[in-house]
């Protein structure tokens, strides 16, 4: 993607491994109090500059990646992509027209192809939906479409290894549909997108410039499960917010990945940031050999337990590789689903051959550990959030859809249908979108949801998540 309108223009484990992991969220999206500050340089692989790293990743692992649209050709090669060290590829989905008044929704035209293809190859992958969204009535639409069109494709969360980002950028000038928006409409179409996202069981993440992140996103509105990504093409990231991924140049060129043309093409390249040292109360072991042959080591196999219980990997966890893909030093990136949130990191070594035996170093290399865990089955429970009650008075605390009954398959109400009460607590658009702050009395209970009016509900909790206080 870009962070100009360009491209619409244009058209658009030694012997074993074992440590002990909690699995959780991938990051806080709270502003940093302190301006960025640099700290220490590394080359890129892509462009051959060096760029200067805020201070904060000191110690963290520097992953490089890529995201790529239909300016991208369906007939790239993956497998030269990632021996030439593209880790992860965030992949449109979607994207939204930025001429017409109204809202016009299309797929992109490469991306299932693109898409199996670096799977196929080992390249870790994440989608983004290109928005031109106005309010959060269409943040929620365009987070809908994009997840419609993922699970139709079969591509369900845990087949991703990055979040479902909405790329928020201005595009066609005074004519763009965008043009004027308030920081607070744009907060809230922002809201809205991550919410939806989250709601279907997928991570949610935001893209934006330096200056978008700035003057028309509050990021404190955000839920700590958002991620962030921060474009600027320049020798260092300037930006304040909390991101973990920085896109710094749009003028990569990288073996295998093809224009529409066919050519070797212009690349947007990024930086991802993973901590590797962060909790020191883990939850789960990890068992497996981290000395493995070059065939091996595109899909590495371990075994983890939570006590007695062994966890599944495609329903528990999945497993990616980070440069291991040729002899040399790299990481196995695991990636807890559902109640096991988060991640882990496992040094690898990719030589001639297996060797050594499993074993437990009973997490003694800080190198594994990472964020608290929100296992069901942790001895480190999260703390709960209150039961719902009925006849109790909440305030919300983002912007919600109004639904025609409790759970996300239950159709949206349009705004004209609200109680006139209702109506001033929402936001202007085709569909009811209750303002963060506004005050709603439980009518009814059910499950995770309240009816805040006659046969309309909120979602009032997700994911061990509070949305209402």
């Amino acid at each position: 993607m870009r962070f100009t309108e360009k491209k619409n223009l244009r058209k658009i484990a030694r012997s074993a491994v074992v440590c002990l992991l909690a699995f959780s969220v991938f990051a806080t999206s709270a502003l940093v109090n302190a301006p960025a500050e640099a700290a220490f340089s590394t080359k890129s692989p892509f462009t051959g500059k060096s760029h200067t790293h805020n201070n904060r990743f000191n110690g963290n692992l520097i992953v490089n990646g890529v995201d790529i649209s239909s300016w991208q050709s369906k007939n790239c090669d993956w497998n030269k992509a990632k021996a030439a060290g593209v880790d992860f590829a965030i992949m449109r989905v979607t994207y939204t027209n930025y001429g017409p008044k109204t809202l016009k929704l299309n797929n992109d035209s490469v991306f299932q192809n693109n898409f199996n293809n670096a799977k196929k190859a080992g390249v870790m992958t994440g989608v983004y939906v290109f928005s031109q969204a106005k309010n959060a009535s269409e943040g929620a639409q365009e987070a809908e479409f994009a997840i419609k069109r993922l699970k139709a494709l079969g591509i369900t969360p845990n087949k991703l290894d990055l979040p479902v980002y909405m790329d928020y950028e201005f595009a066609g000038g005074k004519l763009g549909r965008m043009y004027g928006i308030s920081k607070t409409n744009a907060t809230n179409a922002a809201v809205a997108f991550c919410n939806t996202v989250k709601a279907y069981g997928y991570t949610p993440g935001i893209y934006a410039n330096l200056t978008f992140f700035r003057s028309y996103l509050d990021t404190s509105r955000f839920a700590s499960d958002v991620d962030l990504w921060c474009a600027q093409y320049y020798t260092k990231c300037e930006s304040a917010v909390n991101y973990t991924k920085w896109q710094y140049s749009s003028s990569a060129k990288i073996d295998g990945l093809l224009s529409y043309l066919g050519t070797k093409g212009n690349i947007d390249v990024n930086f991802w940031y993973i901590n590797k040292n962060v909790n020191s109360k883990p939850l789960t072991v990890i068992k497996g050999k981290n000395t493995l042959s070059v065939a091996d080591a595109k899909s590495p196999k371990f075994t983890i337990t939570n006590g007695s219980a062994t966890l599944r990997e495609g329903t528990d966890y999945i497993v990616s590789g980070i440069r291991n893909n040729k002899q040399g030093s790299g990481y196995a990136y695991i990636k807890g689903i559902g109640a096991y949130g988060g991640y882990a990191l496992v040094p690898i070594t990719v030589a001639g051959s297996t060797t050594g035996n499993d074993a437990d170093l009973n997490g003694k290399s800080a190198n594994y550990l990472t964020y608290a865990n929100t296992a069901k089955s942790s001895p480190l429970p999260v703390a709960a959030t209150p039961a719902l009650k009925k006849g109790k008075t909440y305030t919300l605390k983002t912007g919600l859809n109004v639904r025609k009954g409790a759970g996300t398959k239950y159709g949206k109400v349009k705004r004209s249908k609200l109680s006139k009460s209702l109506k001033k607590k929402s936001y202007k658009g085709k569909y009811a979108v209750l303002k963060s702050g506004a005050k709603v009395k439980a009518k009814a209970v059910k499950g995770n949801w309240i009816k805040v009016a006659s046969g309309k509900w909120i979602c009032a909790k997700s994911g061990g998540e509070s949305y209402v206080k």
